[in-house]
């Protein structure tokens, strides 16, 4: 017997909030159009015994082959398995990923979510959202890419689960002023919790404002928002040119700036009716200002993945940016 499936989930840039609520470590993610694909083809036990002449029988019960480097979605593929209870089989996942890892962008929870899913899709395992977010937290901290629209997640242990509802369109110019940062060894510092409960007051305005800014559909409010936030980030995981980036960008017509708050990424937050003469002059001025690792134009997007089994190896996310092919496995 063979399932074929495949799965489509959105990364982020940074979160427009993060901090604590009375204690709770959370955040609230900012999906956009960079996203992870995976391909499920899952082959059970009988199919692979009539294939390997019985050599299946030696190993266990699931195996996994998986892009090199993959040991999260391994993990979660493992326990995806042990939760439903699935028989032997042999599950062989492509994954095509525009999203840089080490950055901010949540490429472990999209390369998790994505496969999974995908696995789902190629079993026909209805997969809620809440399931996805409850295996990836079991692993490590993460967004709320899963989830459709614009969410809040105790990203932490799950403690809540909050909808704010579709995404406020935006264009976010985004640069890397370089280097890597881990999100399991970003949350595990120990001067972290002083930090939360340091700016909790500040986070617990900027949490407000964004919370009136969905409600008003005013991107201005988000804007202030994620500035508030990005701006505390700055005292635990500073990025180099914050501050001239802050004021260049409202210099330009931008509303502020958001951060990844456990990566390496700041954005300026600009209107989605930008032009493209305009988008150009404006990444060829921060090129030059600035001097980043990377920069490139990207936009906001609702979260959820988009998976299914027809046509499994026809679908793709389509051309990638050229600052993201590299990291094509």
């Amino acid at each position: 017997m063979k399932g074929l499936g495949w799965a489509k989930c959105p990364g982020t840039c940074g979160e427009w909030v993060q901090g604590a609520k009375d204690g709770t470590p959370f955040l609230v993610g900012c999906p956009i159009n960079r996203f992870v694909e995976a391909k499920a083809e899952i082959l059970f036990s009988e199919s692979v015994a009539r294939d390997n002449s019985g050599h299946q029988q030696e190993l266990k019960d699931w195996i996994w082959q998986l892009p090199e480097g993959k040991e999260k979605t391994r993990q979660a593929l493992e326990r995806f398995a042990r939760i439903q209870n699935l028989p032997p089989l042999t599950g062989k996942i492509h994954m095509q990923s525009q999203l840089l890892i080490g950055k901010g962008m949540a490429s472990s929870t999209a390369d998790m979510t994505a496969a999974v899913s995908a696995v789902a899709q190629a079993l026909a395992i209805p997969w809620q959202s809440e399931e996805q977010a409850r295996l990836a937290l079991a692993i490590e901290p993460s967004d709320p890419i899963m989830f459709p629209g614009v969410t809040e997640l105790a990203h932490g242990d799950g403690t809540y689960i909050k909808s704010l509802g579709p995404k406020i369109s935006a264009q976010l110019l985004m640069l890397d002023g370089g280097g890597f940062l881990d999100t399991l060894a970003f949350n595990a510092r120990r001067d972290l919790p002083g930090h939360y409960r340091k700016y909790e007051p500040k986070i617990k305005n900027a949490l407000a404002l964004f919370y009136e800014g969905m409600a008003q559909r005013d991107l201005g409010k988000i804007a202030q928002a994620g500035t508030i936030s990005a701006r505390c980030n700055q005292d635990i995981n500073p990025k180099p040119f914050f501050e001239e980036f802050l004021s260049w960008t409202l210099g330009k017509g931008g509303l502020g700036v958001i951060t990844a708050h456990s990566g390496t990424l700041l954005a300026g937050i600009f209107p989605p009716d930008l032009s493209t003469t305009e988008k150009k002059n404006l990444e060829r001025e921060s090129r030059i200002q600035f001097r980043p690792v990377i920069v490139e134009w990207v936009e906001t997007y609702d979260g959820g993945t988009e998976g299914g089994v027809m046509n499994a190896w026809r679908k793709s996310v389509g051309r990638l940016g050229t600052v993201w092919e590299t990291e094509l496995y």
